[in-house]
């Protein structure tokens, strides 16, 4: 057995599905735009309550800013705020 490869594992190409942990990062998402961007916050609210989703929110910063940090915080919170509706 000496010298023998090991087959290599390859990562997943595809998260596996965590809904509680995915809530929880969501809800976490949520209070930091309320403690660090209230104001665009109410506006991410405003605009889920138009009916936008959180994908298109998300796409919306990219292209306003180029955050991806931000555009991703901005996705998870509009999830939080589309699971509470």
């Amino acid at each position: 057995m000496k010298g023998e490869a090991r087959p290599t594992q390859h990562p997943p190409t595809q998260a596996p599905r965590m809904p509680a942990l995915q809530r929880a990062l969501d809800q976490e998402s949520y209070e930091w735009m309320s403690a660090n961007q209230p104001d665009i916050l109410r506006a991410l609210e405003i605009e889920i309550g138009n009916g936008h989703t959180p994908y298109q929110a998300r796409m919306l910063v990219l292209q306003h800013s180029g955050r991806e940090d931000l555009a991703a915080r901005i996705e998870q919170a509009a999830r939080h705020i589309e699971a509470g509706r």
